[in-house]
């Protein structure tokens, strides 16, 4: 009688504790162990070899603060398609840039509806430029975006149809608005719009007659004023 009593008190709680364990998942294989020097597959990373369609770069509001001194090499587009070629040289330290820019044999025939105006296509003129050179300041706005001034100096050679070619000099002071879009680890790319206003020429009164075939035109010094320009390159910190 006191046997019964004792497995009528213990009963519900022994299925009580052992409930858990007789719902509970049965156990789970558990994979062999790696041998002994097994090399493991290399993690993802940006150090991977490849290169990423979209840019990795992620906007920010603050103006990019560079605190290695930072160098970087590029080459305009523009130029390329003007049958020449433009290479620049860029410092950056901090918010500041620093750039010297050289460009060489360009014909503005190439492209005149861009880089001529309405009067010198009218006039028929070959223009030709040997060298632009200069260089600019600038201070970084937000993000990748800045703005400078550069100083420039082009050089021009020009001739009306069938008429000798005249040579001369323009100055020109003005400001530029860029953005750096880093599209691979160095790799960037620069988009600009600029202002090159003549601030002074080799010419008297900024003009020169051109004598042709069709008679003699003048042509007044050309002025670049407000054009873009996109240019490829690759940086480095120092």
């Amino acid at each position: 009688m006191i046997a019964k009593g004792i497995v009528a008190t213990f009963a519900p709680a022994l299925l009580l504790v052992a409930a858990p364990y007789a719902s509970a998942d049965p156990p789970q294989p558990t994979a062999p162990p790696e041998p002994v020097g097994a090399l493991a597959p290399p993690a993802e990373g940006v150090d991977q070899p490849g290169f990423n369609l979209l840019p990795t770069h992620h906007f920010q509001w603050a103006g990019t603060d560079e605190k290695n001194v930072q160098v970087a090499v590029n080459f305009g587009l523009l130029q390329l398609a003007l049958d020449g070629f433009n290479v620049a040289g860029e410092v950056r330290y901090r918010r500041w840039w620093f750039e010297y820019s050289h460009g060489i044999e360009l014909t503005l025939n190439q492209w005149p509806d861009l880089t001529m105006t309405g009067t010198e296509r009218q006039q028929n003129l070959h223009i030709h430029m040997p060298y632009t050179t200069g260089f600019g300041v600038g201070f970084t706005l937000l993000d990748e975006l800045w703005l400078g001034v550069e100083f420039k100096t082009h050089r021009y050679e020009v001739n009306a149809p069938g008429g000798p070619v005249s040579s001369y000099q323009t100055y020109s002071i003005g400001p530029v608005l860029g953005y750096k879009l880093f599209i691979w680890k160095g790799i960037f790319a620069n988009a600009y719009l600029r202002y090159w206003p003549n601030i002074a020429t080799s010419l008297p009164d900024n003009k020169i007659a051109l004598a042709g075939t069709d008679g003699t035109v003048t042509h007044s010094a050309h002025d670049f004023e407000v054009f873009g320009n996109v240019s490829v390159g690759y940086a480095f910190d120092l």
